[in-house]
């Protein structure tokens, strides 16, 4: 995601920034913290996510991230697995 500041800089958000921090005191022990790949966190249907699925694969919040996923409605890859508007659609 990319994001216009008031400076009109352009800003690259980092996926540690878009995780909901609010909702857990967790998210900082995310295995994706920091990851630049984006596009790899909400892939097509068409596409695999075996990169998103493997950093998910020794994350310590793995559980908790697709339980979030899944209460709060989200879309892309949460704890390893693709969801859909908080359904699940690829484990």
């Amino acid at each position: 995601m990319t994001v216009r500041t008031e400076t009109t800089a352009v800003v690259e958000l980092t996926l540690a920034e878009l995780l909901p921090l609010s909702d857990s005191r967790e998210w900082h022990r995310a295995a994706c913290r920091g990851d630049p790949h984006h596009e790899a966190w909400f892939p097509y249907p068409s596409q695999d996510f075996d990169y998103a699925r493997g950093v998910c694969a020794g994350c310590p919040i793995r559980a908790a991230c697709a339980e979030f996923a899944e209460r709060t409605g989200q879309s892309g890859v949460w704890g390893g697995h693709e969801f859909d508007r908080g359904q699940l659609i690829r484990p």
